[in-house]
C-alpha cells in the first residue's frame, strides 16, 4: 500500500451517515501514526484507530478515487511485481485488479473484490490489520478533558472464528465495543499486541512537538490474515463489517447481531442511503450556471451539507466539520443555517429549535452556563448524556440565534415558529442585558472559556488571536467588534418580530437599543491605521482599542451596524494588499507582529469569515469589493481536492508568475460546515439576493464577474412560493428574467456590471 508520511499534508477520504464517519488516507487505510484526525468515530469517541489492508506486504498503486456521496468510496488498485519467497515472479505488474468499496450506514461495511488477470492462478495473501485507542475526541485533537480517560479502561482483544472484538470500559462503568467481522472467515488471526503499551517520546521520534500524542500509546492490536487462491478470471471477493456499539445503543447487541451482510442487503442498504442523498437535492434550490467549474463547488458544497446535517427528534441540525468538531455547535450550526436559507430553509428551522431545547436554564460556571444563554457545543461522547455534555462557551452563539430568527423569518414569514420561539428570543436578550455586559458598559464581553483554557469565547478562539499592535496581548474580559455587530443586529431582528405581534412598545425598545450599541461602537471602536481609518478588533479589560487589523469588523458590514459612509471605507480597508492575499482575506493584517499565514487565527483565510464580509460588503454598496473576495475564494476553492472548501487554508500571497496555489492548513476540518454553506452565501452576494416573505418581496442587484455569465435558481423558497430566475448577460448590461414568483413582487436594481 501506498503510505502515508507522518505530519504530512494528504488528500484523505471522508464517510459519513448519522453519527457515525470515517477519516482515512486516499488509499483507504486509517494510520497508526497521523496527524490528520484518522479513524472510525462514534458519537464522538475513535472506535479504530488502526485499519490497515495489505496485499502480498507489498505496495499497491491506486488508479482511481471515487467518493463523490460522501457516504461510498470505490478505490481502485493494481499490484506491483510481486515476488516469491525463493525470488520467482509471480505476478507482473498491473496483473491483478484490487477494488476496495466501502460504504457507511449504520456500520462500516467494505467488499475487497480481487480478479486475477494472469494466464495461471495466483495466491495473494490479504491482511487486515486492526486496533483502536478509544480516545475521546477532544483528546485526539489534543485537548485532554480528563487525564488519561480513554487508555486504562481498553480492554484485552477478543477473538472469534470470524470476528476481531475491541473494547473499552469507561471509568464511570459505561463500555463501548468495536465489532470487526469477516466473510469469508480469515485462515487465521493473530493478536499482534494483546494490552496496551506506552511508548515513551524517546520511544516514539518524530513526536515531541504534538500534543496530541499519536503513537505514544500503542491499543491491543489483531491482524487477521487470508491466502486467496485466484484462478484467471475467476472473481473473488471479501466482505468486512465494522460496527460500533455503545451502552445506550437500541436493539439486539452486536454481540450476538452483527454478522456481515449479503450483497443483496448491502445493495438495499446502499440504495437506501442513495435514495435519502436525491431526496435531499429534491428539496434543495437547483442552482446551475454556464460555468462548470463553479458548478462542481456547488454541487460538492449542497452534499457536504448534507453529509454534516444530523436529525434531533426530527430536527435538522448541521455539526461544524470533520474530524474535530462533527456534532452541533451554537455559532457553527446558527451560521450555517443562515448560509443555506437559499437552499434549504428547514436547516434553520431545525437548528433552532434544537438551540432553543437546551438553552441555560441554570448557572453553572464549570460549563458556562446562565439563563437564556445559547449553547456553543454539545459532546454527548464524554459522559453519554446529552444533557451533560453541552458547555456554552461562546460569547456570540447568544446574539446569533436572535439574527438568525430574524433571518429566517424573512425567507419563510414562518410567524408560528416565530412565536413558539419567543420566549427563548426574550430569554436570549435577557442574557445579554444581565450576563453578556456584567459590567454595564454596553458592550457584550467575554473571558476566557470556563473550564480546560480553550481559548477565548469568539470565532478565532485561539488562545493568541487577541493582540495590540504592538503584539501584546489583549487583557480579557474583551468586547469583541463583530460580537457587538451580531449584537446590534439582534436587536432589529428582535425590533421585527414585535412589530409583527403588534408589540409597539417592544418594538421601540429594540431599535432604541439598537441604535445605543451603534451610536457606541462609532465612537469607542474607531481606530487610525497607516492605511486609514477602521476598527479596532475589540475594546480591552482596561477600556483600550486593540488596534491590530482584523477581519472581525467586517462582520459588521454584513449586520448593518456601519452607515453608509463608515461602510464604505471600511469595505476598501478590507480588499487592501496587507489583508487580501489573492486567495482571500486574511484574518489578521501581514503588516501586524503577530502576523502568521500558517497560523489557526493570525494570517490564515477563513472562507465562512470571508462570506459573511462579502455579503456585507454587498448589502452596504461595495459591489466591486465583494466581487474580488467572491472571485479569489471560488479560484481557491477549485484548487482544494473535490472542489470542497476546507475550513480555512493558509494566507501565503498570491503569486499569479508562477501560478501558485493556496496553501493547505495541515489539520483543519474538511468538510466544514460554514465552509460548505460559504459558497451559497457568496453566490448570494454576487446576485445581491435578498427575501422579505414578511413584504412578499424578492430582491435582485446582480454583478457578475467575468468569468460567469449566467446563473439560474430553481425552487428558491421564499415563505410558500417557489421561485425560478436566470441572471444572463447581454452584451455590458445584465438582465433578470423571472419564469416564476407566484404572487411575489420582484426588485431587480441596478443590474449593471461596474467595471
Amino acid at each position: 500500500m501506498a503510505s502515508t508520511q507522518f505530519g504530512s499534508v494528504t488528500e484523505r477520504t471522508v464517510l459519513k451517515e448519522g453519527q457515525l464517519f470515517v477519516v482515512a488516507d486516499r488509499d483507504g487505510d486509517i494510520k497508526a501514526l497521523n496527524l490528520e484526525g484518522q479513524g472510525l468515530y462514534y458519537r464522538d469517541r475513535r472506535h479504530l484507530s488502526l485499519f490497515e489492508m495489505a496485499v502480498n506486504g507489498t505496495r499497491l498503486t491506486l488508479l482511481s478515487s471515487a467518493g463523490e456521496l460522501n457516504f461510498l468510496s470505490n478505490l481502485q488498485f493494481t499490484n506491483d511485481l510481486l515476488l516469491g519467497p525463493d525470488g520467482r515472479v509471480l505476478a507482473e505488474p498491473r496483473t491483478i485488479s484490487i477494488n476496495r468499496q466501502r460504504f457507511v450506514s449504520s456500520s462500516v461495511h467494505e467488499r475487497v473484490h480481487l480478479l486475477n488477470y494472469n494466464p495461471h492462478p495466483i495466491t495473494l495473501i490479504v491482511r487486515f490489520t486492526c486496533g483502536s485507542d478509544f480516545r475521546d475526541m477532544f483528546d485526539v485533537r489534543g485537548f485532554s478533558l480528563d487525564g488519561d480517560a480513554g487508555t486504562d479502561e481498553i480492554e484485552p482483544i477478543q477473538v472469534k472464528t470470524d470476528r476481531i472484538v475491541l473494547g473499552y470500559r469507561s471509568r464511570t462503568g459505561a463500555r463501548r465495543r468495536t465489532h470487526v467481522v469477516f466473510d469469508p472467515p480469515p485462515e487465521h488471526i493473530e493478536i499482534v499486541n494483546p494490552r496496551l503499551k506506552r511508548r515513551s517520546r524517546a520511544e516514539a521520534p518524530g513526536l515531541s512537538l504534538d500534543q496530541r500524542d499519536e503513537g505514544t500509546v500503542v491499543p491491543p492490536i489483531a491482524a487477521a490474515q487470508f491466502a486467496i487462491e485466484l484462478p484467471p478470471n475467476v472473481p473473488c471477493s471479501i466482505d468486512v463489517n465494522v460496527t460500533p456499539e455503545t451502552d445506550e445503543d437500541a436493539g439486539p447487541t452486536p454481540a450476538t447481531g452483527v454478522r456481515v451482510l449479503t450483497q443483496e442487503t448491502l445493495d438495499a442498504a446502499s440504495e437506501a442511503v442513495r435514495a435519502s442523498y436525491d431526496e435531499w437535492q429534491s428539496k434543495s434550490t437547483r442552482i446551475e450556471t454556464d460555468n462548470e467549474l463553479f458548478d462542481q463547488i456547488l454541487h460538492r458544497a449542497v452534499l457536504d451539507v448534507r453529509l454534516l446535517v444530523e436529525s434531533f427528534d426530527g430536527d435538522l441540525v448541521p455539526a461544524a466539520g470533520i474530524p474535530w468538531f462533527a456534532v452541533p455547535f451554537g455559532r457553527d450550526s446558527l451560521i450555517v443555517s443562515m448560509q443555506t436559507l437559499s437552499l434549504q430553509p428547514h436547516i434553520a428551522r431545525g437548528t433552532l429549535r434544537f438551540l432553543a431545547r437546551f438553552q441555560g436554564k441554570h448557572v453553572n460556571a464549570q460549563r458556562g452556563e446562565a439563563p437564556g444563554k445559547i449553547l456553543h457545543e454539545v459532546r454527548p461522547g464524554v459522559t453519554g448524556s446529552m444533557q451533560d455534555s453541552i458547555f456554552y462557551g461562546s460569547i456570540d452563539s447568544t446574539p446569533l440565534f436572535l439574527v438568525a430568527l430574524g433571518e429566517y423569518l424573512s425567507w419563510t414569514g414562518d410567524l408560528a415558529l416565530a412565536r413558539e420561539l419567543l420566549p427563548n428570543a426574550e430569554a436570549a436578550l435577557e442574557w445579554m442585558a444581565a450576563y453578556g455586559d456584567p459590567d454595564g458598559s454596553g458592550f457584550l464581553t467575554c473571558n476566557r472559556y470556563p473550564n480546560y483554557g480553550l481559548g477565548d469565547q469568539g470565532w478565532k478562539d485561539s488562545p493568541d488571536s487577541m493582540n495590540h499592535a504592538d503584539g501584546s496581548p489583549a487583557e480579557q474580559p474583551v468586547a469583541l467588534a463583530e460580537v457587538q455587530a451580531y449584537a446590534f443586529a439582534a436587536h432589529r431582528a428582535m425590533a421585527r418580530i414585535y412589530r409583527c405581534f403588534g408589540d409597539s412598545e417592544n418594538e421601540r425598545a429594540q431599535r432604541a437599543a439598537g441604535e445605543r450599541l451603534r451610536a457606541q461602537f462609532l465612537e469607542r471602536f474607531r481606530i487610525e491605521d497607516s492605511a486609514g481609518p477602521y476598527w479596532a478588533m475589540g475594546i480591552d479589560a482596561r477600556g483600550r482599542p486593540i488596534e491590530t487589523v482584523t477581519t472581525n469588523p467586517g462582520h459588521a458590514l454584513w449586520a448593518g451596524l456601519l452607515p453608509d459612509s463608515a461602510a464604505a471605507v471600511t469595505a476598501r480597508r478590507l480588499v487592501a494588499d496587507d489583508l487580501l492575499c489573492g486567495w482571500g482575506i486574511r484574518t489578521l493584517s501581514a503588516r501586524a507582529p503577530t502576523y502568521n499565514p500558517m497560523s489557526y487565527h493570525n494570517g490564515s483565510v477563513w472562507p465562512h469569515d470571508n462570506a459573511l464580509v462579502a455579503l456585507g460588503m454587498k448589502r452596504s454598496g461595495a459591489d466591486e469589493p465583494a466581487g474580488r473576495v467572491a472571485t479569489q475564494i471560488f479560484e481557491a476553492g477549485l484548487l482544494f481536492p473535490g472542489a470542497r472548501f476546507p475550513e480555512l487554508w493558509c494566507g501565503f500571497p498570491r503569486d499569479p508568475r508562477h501560478s501558485s496555489a493556496p496553501a493547505q492548513y495541515p489539520v483543519g476540518c474538511s468538510p466544514q460546515g460554514w465552509a460548505a454553506g460559504s459558497a451559497f452565501m457568496l453566490l448570494q452576494a454576487l446576485l445581491g439576493l435578498e427575501a422579505d416573505a414578511l413584504t412578499g418581496v424578492v430582491r435582485l442587484r446582480p454583478t457578475l464577474p467575468e468569468w460567469l455569465s449566467q446563473v439560474s435558481y430553481r425552487g428558491l423558497r421564499v415563505g410558500a412560493t417557489e421561485v425560478d430566475f436566470d441572471v444572463f448577460r447581454e452584451g455590458h448590461r445584465l438582465r433578470v428574467e423571472m419564469l416564476e414568483a407566484g404572487a411575489l413582487k420582484v426588485e431587480v436594481r441596478e443590474a449593471v456590471e461596474v467595471d
